[in-house]
């Protein structure tokens, strides 16, 4: 018997679980990564293999394995059918987070970030208060115990100048601002490094080949590095980088988190049934979150993203003091050690 399995329905799932796993290993757990087989499978398993991670592909693992714990990360209704304790990791902590919320009604332990969403899913499920768990972010984990060496290290790896500022552009896939943005982005920003790390569906989907087009277009800039689908972990760049510009991505808060300057772009291009039922982008956005936009600098057009990203380059520290005041009702603690709280838990369930 496993004492936990991790199903990873989508690549960009690993970077929050695999503290965990690094840590449940540490301690002498037995633990095994179950890998959906309707997404890239050869990038699922060369992420587990650079891992060294006991595996196994399709969902029918889940049944076919004994384990005392499971985690998820997305949505999976099924879970009531499984004798494991069922533990949720939800994947971000952008502005869609909605969509995940029910998982409490069936799930037997949701672990959240901060108090924010602690709140929210209280005052949403009060009769399932006791399965919420307040431990903080794992992908930050390696963030904050990093060491300096390996740092320098990611600054060979992508080619950048490390006497340059980075600037991160990491849209989501949808609703996203990377049609919107201008042609010559990169070239408006010659004097820094440009890292564009375009989300994993960006890739995968035929209906985003618009956007494909334009990565293609910024990626014949010198000064610019358009990463491709196999980066899937984002929390190395987010340490090498001085300014994020995002949209709807979990990416916006995470770094914000971290005290540095996000631009949220707030222009997208929508498919044809948002602009025909505007209330559907409404019900997908939790404008719960519209209070913590305050430590963003919110861009509606591409002048403003350009003007307000110089300036944040030039005073880093302008929404200093709402980020520290709110990071932790996002993120929660962030001290390197959230893994080591998880794994507690698990430890205090499993008796």
């Amino acid at each position: 018997m496993y004492f936990a399995l991790f199903y990873v329905a989508y690549p960009y799932y690993f970077p929050h679980f695999l503290p965990i796993a690094v840590e449940l290993k540490n301690r002498g757990y037995d633990i095994h990564f179950v890998l959906s087989d309707k997404q890239n499978n050869t990038l699922m398993k060369n992420i587990a293999d650079e891992n060294s991670l006991d595996y196994s592909f399709g969902e029918n693992m889940l049944f076919d394995l004994s384990s005392k714990f499971i985690f998820f990360a997305n949505p999976y209704e099924r879970a009531k059918e499984l004798k494991a304790k069922t533990i949720f990791l939800e994947h971000g902590i952008g502005t869609k987070s909605t969509g995940f919320y029910h998982v409490l009604e069936y799930i037997d332990i949701y672990l959240v970030e901060g108090l924010y969403k602690y709140d929210r899913l209280a005052e949403l499920y009060p009769q399932y208060k006791n399965r919420l768990k307040i431990v903080g972010f794992s992908k930050f984990d390696p963030i904050i115990n990093i060491d300096t060496k390996r740092k320098d290290l990611l600054y060979e790896k992508f080619n950048l100048n490390p006497k340059k500022k980075t600037i991160l552009y990491a849209p989501t896939f949808f609703p996203s601002s990377i049609e919107k943005m201008s042609d010559n982005f990169p070239h408006d920003f010659k004097e820094c490094n440009v890292i564009i790390k375009a989300h994993y569906l960006t890739y995968e989907r035929k209906r985003y080949k618009n956007q494909r087009k334009k990565l293609s277009l910024w990626e014949t800039y010198e000064n610019c590095t358009v990463v491709d689908v196999n980066e899937y972990d984002i929390a190395p760049f987010y340490i090498i980088s001085d300014v994020l510009i995002s949209d709807e991505s979990s990416a916006m808060f995470e770094f914000a988190s971290l005290d540095k300057p996000v631009i949220s772009n707030r222009y997208f291009k929508l498919r044809l049934s948002y602009y025909l039922m505007p209330w559907k982008l409404k019900k997908r956005i939790d404008n719960k979150k519209d209070k913590y936009r305050q430590i963003l600098d919110n861009a509606y057009n591409y002048d403003e993203t350009l003007a307000l990203t110089k300036e944040a380059l030039q005073n880093p520290s302008k929404l200093q003091h709402l980020r520290l005041k709110f990071s932790k009702e996002i993120c929660g603690k962030i001290d390197g050690k959230v893994s080591k709280r998880i794994v507690e838990i698990l430890e205090n369930e499993n008796g």
